[in-house]
């Protein structure tokens, strides 16, 4: 190879495209990592405010509570894995979590 070849519109886009996606696979791995490290902290008996006070701190994923007929859920998942990854966290009334799973 030359260094003309290096120069080139069509080498160059592909390079930016190679590097872009191994960043996004790195970040991807990365919010999945924080979904699961942060649902494996949650256990029964746990408090709603516990669980939000370290889903507040999270980076590169987000979370959505609902007011459910049984209680509340926390649903935690990132746009970086298309929200394929996800941890589900049910409460009672008593705001005390009931069940977590994996989704």
């Amino acid at each position: 190879m030359n260094s003309k070849t290096f120069l080139k519109p069509k080498f160059i886009a592909a390079v930016i495209s190679i590097l872009s996606l191994v960043a996004f696979c790195f970040y991807s791995n990365e919010a999945r990592k924080e979904i699961y490290f942060l649902c494996g902290n949650y256990g029964a008996g746990d408090s709603l405010e516990h669980v939000v006070k370290q889903l507040n701190t999270v980076n590169l994923s987000e979370f959505r509570m609902e007011n459910l007929a049984q209680g509340k859920r926390i649903t935690h998942s990132s746009k970086l894995n298309f929200h394929l990854v996800s941890c589900n966290i049910q409460f009672n009334h008593a705001e005390k979590v009931v069940a977590v799973s994996h989704g």
